[in-house]
């Protein structure tokens, strides 16, 4: 493929001009696409097109196996790298308005640079033939770290206005809410650039090249949020997990034959999920009270796979938000529902977003197979035919991938049930985003090391580097019991780099596990050298929540809502 058509593959209405000289924007302008010029003045636009390019060629190989047309300096690369990197600051700073250079002519390397990779005597070259010349693929090395470095002190949950990049990112997404999923103006025609947290620290990927952003292929739609819930404490770097593996007992009857079969073979057929909804405010609240008398603060609630309806999900959440008067934790739950003639699998969260009470959904990416093993282990075989396989009755969305970052550093994915094991589009995102925390709802047997979801699990502490937490339904690993197994209260599992998976038990008459993690900074490496202290997530402890744990008589909502309050505005939880 030809360089110029490559471009144009992300910017089709570009003019790839004659003009030689790189003539940079220094006028902020959102959205430009037929400008090369100005194209080229938006860093991650630069940042895709090279990202791009590299994964195509392959040539990422060369900073370890250089040739003997590149070879990468250490040192010498390095210093170029933060060069063009101050001088990308330095044309932020006047597209924000902030500060204006005497003469454009000033960012003498980032021009040179750009020169040498979009030059248009290149735009007739084949791509491979450029990245065997030397100065094509140095600049085109250095253009992409140079960006992947601007982007290092990005915060987006604590914006500062003194940061000039920050500040055109937020003037950015005010006036485009796409940028809350690709930082580039490209559209996302053939991908987004988003952020990027953990470096995996083995093998040789392209995900070993950057620190801060990576791009995401467009069968993923990338999401970012912010989370603005005000941290308390003293710890500011602890961050404590309530699982609540509701239901405590699912029954046979739940799972049904759909109305409207599957269009295949007899031997295949598809089933709803339909449990009781419950709504249980007072087990809520006392799981609650009961976890911050244990550890004083919670960050997150969360619900297995389908523990939920949207409509109960809502009001945990309204209750959750008016208890602590717009400052409260986050709550993630699997959601079930109707949405004729399909049922509905979702995972929701919900957060204290920029403006308030944000929530957002992503669907479940894959569809459940029971086969006969699965149906007897279950104890399901009064509900669904154990001689026939049986498919889950939902529809499959577009491929979504949320990260929550939070003003202390956690970069938390959401998965649901098999998003945590194929190896498909959705599991190649979470390895190019990196989050330190990946939370994989599950409605399945125990949680157990040897089982499927310990084993995915430790590949993704392995590479990108993430801690995975897998939580199930204890009505699930009490019916697990079909195949010889003892009833199992091993409703969560967890794993983090370059530890051993853990079992996670709730204890009889528990109301839920609480969960309590801190964040470590740790080094990572990128290829070329760069290393960063970065946020990692390891357990300090897990206990079960009792209902004696909430240390209160009278267990009425509105003597609970009471209660919590005054412990709430105690700890200073209520702004």
């Amino acid at each position: 493929m030809k360089f110029g058509q490559f471009i144009k593959n992300y910017f089709p209405e570009s003019e790839l001009t004659t003009q030689e000289n790189i003539t940079l924007s220094e006028t902020w302008g959102n959205g430009t696409k037929k400008d090369l010029n100005k194209i080229l003045s938006w860093p991650p636009n630069v940042f895709i097109i090279v990202y791009s390019l590299l994964e195509y060629t392959d040539k990422y190989r060369l900073m370890v196996s250089p040739q003997p047309h590149f070879t990468w300096d250490y040192q010498k690369d390095n210093v170029s790298v933060q060069f063009i990197t101050t001088e990308w600051l330095a044309l932020i700073s006047a597209q924000s308005g902030q500060k204006r250079t005497s003469s454009i002519s000033s960012y003498i390397n980032l021009k040179y640079a750009l020169g040498e990779v979009f030059n248009p005597h290149n735009f007739d070259i084949g791509i491979y033939d450029l990245m065997n010349t030397s100065k094509f693929a140095k600049c085109a090395m250095h253009l992409l770290l140079s960006v992947d470095e601007l982007f290092s002190d990005v915060d987006i949950c604590n914006y500062k206005l003194e940061n000039r990049l920050q500040l055109l990112l937020l003037m950015r997404q005010t006036f485009a809410i796409k940028q809350r999923k690709n930082l580039a103006d490209n559209d996302c025609k053939l991908g987004f650039v988003t952020y990027k947290t953990s470096v995996p620290q083995t093998g040789l990927t392209l995900n070993n090249l950057t620190h801060s952003l990576t791009c995401i292929k467009p069968s993923v739609l990338p999401e970012v949020v912010a989370n603005k819930h005000l941290k308390q404490g003293y710890n500011k770097k602890s961050y404590n997990i309530l699982f609540l593996p509701w239901p405590f007992e699912i029954e046979s009857d739940s799972f049904k034959p759909a109305t409207d079969q599957i269009k295949m073979d007899g031997y295949f057929g598809s089933f709803d999920y339909r449990p009781d909804d419950k709504y249980e405010p007072s087990k809520f609240l006392q799981a609650i009270l009961a976890t911050l008398h244990r550890c004083g603060t919670i960050d997150l609630i969360i619900f297995p796979e389908c523990a939920l309806s949207d409509k109960t999900f809502n009001k945990y959440m309204i209750l959750l938000h008016n208890l602590f008067d717009g400052n409260a934790p986050s709550i993630l739950s699997g959601t079930f529902g109707n949405a004729d003639p399909v049922s509905t699998n979702k995972a929701k969260l919900s957060f204290v977003g920029e403006l308030g009470i944000d929530t957002i959904e992503q669907s479940k990416h894959h569809r459940w197979f029971l086969d006969e093993s699965q149906v007897r282990n279950y104890n399901l075989a009064s509900s669904l035919d154990p001689g026939r396989k049986w498919w889950e009755n939902i529809a499959i969305d577009r491929r979504h991938l949320v990260t929550l970052h939070t003003s202390n550093g956690v970069k938390l994915c959401p998965l649901i049930c098999e998003d945590l094991a194929r190896q498909e589009p959705v599991a190649q995102a979470v390895r190019s985003v990196g989050p330190n925390l990946v939370i994989s709802l599950l409605l399945d047997g125990p949680q157990l090391d040897f089982r499927w979801p310990g084993k995915y699990s430790a590949v993704l502490s392995d590479d990108p580097g993430s801690s995975v937490l897998s939580v199930t339904a204890l009505g699930m690993t009490l019916r697990a019991t079909g195949l010889g197994h003892p009833p199992s209260r091993e409703v969560a599992l967890w794993s983090e780099p370059g530890g051993r998976a853990e079992t996670l038990k709730i204890e009889d008459d528990g109301l839920g596990i609480v969960v309590e993690l801190e964040l470590k900074d740790e080094p990572m490496w990128t290829l070329d050298g760069r290393k960063k202290v970065k946020p990692v997530l390891r357990k300090k402890k897990h206990t079960t929540v009792l209902p004696r744990d909430a240390n209160i008589s009278n267990i009425s909502v509105s003597n609970l809502q009471t209660e919590l309050r005054k412990i709430i505005k105690k700890s200073g939880g209520i702004k």
